[in-house]
């Protein structure tokens, strides 16, 4: 099993394992309602995010690593070395982690040159997963062929400057 998870409160990150944090998930009574949700805590201090709140988000790790031992999570942006149309492409394509009912996605960004167009790699081709960018399917198998080349290089919240200029 999965334990790996990341929480953005809206101002930082936090790993599962800083030290004093844990996550609780599960129901929560809520003026006699009980909803789903999930409560960030810190040792000493309650609370720190939780589900409900508006502006934090949980993410789970892909349970992969980049090529410098970097966990992979929902929202990481990663850089992979282009092998095909270099010309059009440059050096290497960039990606977004995303996870859509239960699926990994690969979500096409950028590339060095800043090629925007449909995404591809490997000659893997599939819809739009109700986003403006062209998403790309891939398994554990698919994704750790290129785990030796990936370079996680931040992610969707502490660097919104990584998805400029991507559709």
């Amino acid at each position: 099993m999965n334990t790996a998870y990341r929480v953005w409160d809206g101002e930082q990150m936090h790993h599962w394992d800083d030290e004093g944090i844990w996550l609780s998930i599960g129901e929560l009574d809520s003026t006699d309602e009980k909803v789903f949700g999930w409560s960030l805590w810190l040792e000493g201090y309650g609370v720190i995010a939780d589900s409900h709140d508006g502006k934090s988000v949980l993410m789970w790790g892909t349970e992969l690593k980049d090529k410098n031992g970097k966990l992979v999570y929902d929202g990481s942006v990663f850089k992979v070395p282009v092998s095909i149309n270099r010309q059009i492409h440059g050096s290497y394509a960039i990606y977004e982690v995303v996870q859509r009912n239960g699926i990994w996605i690969q979500q096409f960004l950028k590339s060095e040159k800043g090629f925007r167009a449909r995404g591809y790699m490997a000659g893997l081709l599939i819809d739009n997963f109700e986003n403006e960018r062209e998403s790309l399917l891939f398994d554990g198998k698919f994704l750790e062929s290129f785990v030796p080349e990936i370079e996680v290089i931040g992610d969707v919240y502490q660097n919104p400057e990584l998805l400029e200029g991507a559709e």
